[in-house]
């Protein structure tokens, strides 16, 4: 069972889990994939449940072990670096940060492990943005499977000298317009100097150039079509299946959520299905999960579309 993009949508998040706890128990589905962008909400505070659904995931992740699978999406990716996510005027990262309160350890660590791609012996991968130019650089499959986000911050970190420290810091001011210890304490809960996340931000902002995490970016921020446009976005799409291929068998449609789409779904370009559950489907209660045999052979998409199920209409 597949669910993406929830948002701090407590109402669908509870949707979906009681249904994939129904359907386990009628012999349906045996795992729960979760495609990122768990949280982060478009609403005022008091309903954006984002670190309520992160908690009761990872107690659930206890209970269910392997066959619960929470994917890394590009709204959990800025609190393993400490880095801001903003569209427009609205900035995600810092309610969370507050929201997270002691259980942060916790909590990031648990980002932190999250892979980023899955593969199915029946041929069907999936991810949570889709297909970039990412997998253009050198051993970038291999990198990706094996990447490591605490060697990109230790490396950074050590590069850091407590010379260059100063001037930095001054950096972040000016790129910022604000004071750095302001930008950590209002977006980051940072307590104050002697605060063991004081830098994080600066090592975290200075992370975001490590050949590795370039690798990254774009492979979880990716707008798909939207950016490369169609005839350009199938070469990506079919070099991603391809990559993901290899030593395995052969993988031939892509699962991903992150864009809006009208309804619960659309099929991109006949090998990637785009799946809404709540958040980026329009109207919300359009939402739909997929559910599907992961030792069954799909050839396109389109395939994939009669096991579109919601949890909002009967």
């Amino acid at each position: 069972m597949v669910v993406t993009d929830l948002h701090g949508d407590w109402d669908a998040y509870q949707r979906y889990r009681d249904t994939f706890f129904q359907l386990r128990a009628l012999g349906q589905a045996d795992l729960l994939i979760l495609d990122g962008d768990m949280i982060h909400a478009s609403l005022p505070a008091e309903q954006d449940k984002s670190v309520e659904i992160v908690l009761d995931i990872m107690r659930l992740k206890q209970e269910l072990g392997d066959s619960l699978i929470y994917v890394l999406g590009n709204h959990e990716l800025p609190h393993i670096y400490s880095i801001t996510l903003q569209k427009g005027d609205e900035m995600f990262t810092p309610r969370f940060e507050f929201a997270m309160n002691s259980h942060r350890p916790e909590i990031v660590a648990f980002f932190d492990s999250l892979p980023f791609y899955i593969r199915t012996p029946g041929g069907v991968s999936i991810c949570h943005a889709g297909a970039s130019t990412a997998l253009g650089e050198t051993n970038a499959l291999e990198r990706l499977f094996n990447f490591s986000h605490q060697q990109v911050l230790a490396r950074t970190r050590a590069q850091i000298t407590p010379e260059e420290r100063p001037s930095l810091i001054r950096a972040m001011r000016k790129m910022h317009g604000h004071t750095y210890n302001d930008m950590v304490r209002k977006w980051f809960a940072v307590t104050g100097l002697d605060d063991p996340r004081y830098d994080d931000f600066l090592v975290g902002t200075l992370a975001t150039s490590d050949e590795d995490f370039e690798l990254l970016w774009p492979a979880v921020f990716t707008r798909n079509e939207k950016e490369y446009g169609s005839s350009s976005y199938q070469v990506l799409l079919t070099t991603l299946l391809q990559a993901l291929s290899t030593d395995f068998v052969p993988q031939s449609v892509l699962i991903t959520g992150h864009i809006d789409v009208k309804g619960g779904y659309t099929v991109v370009n006949r090998q990637q299905l785009r799946l809404a559950s709540a958040k980026h489907a329009s109207p919300r209660e359009a939402g739909l999960y997929l559910l599907f045999n992961v030792r069954e052979k799909f050839n396109t998409a389109a395939d994939l579309v009669p096991n579109l199920r919601s949890v909002f209409r009967s």
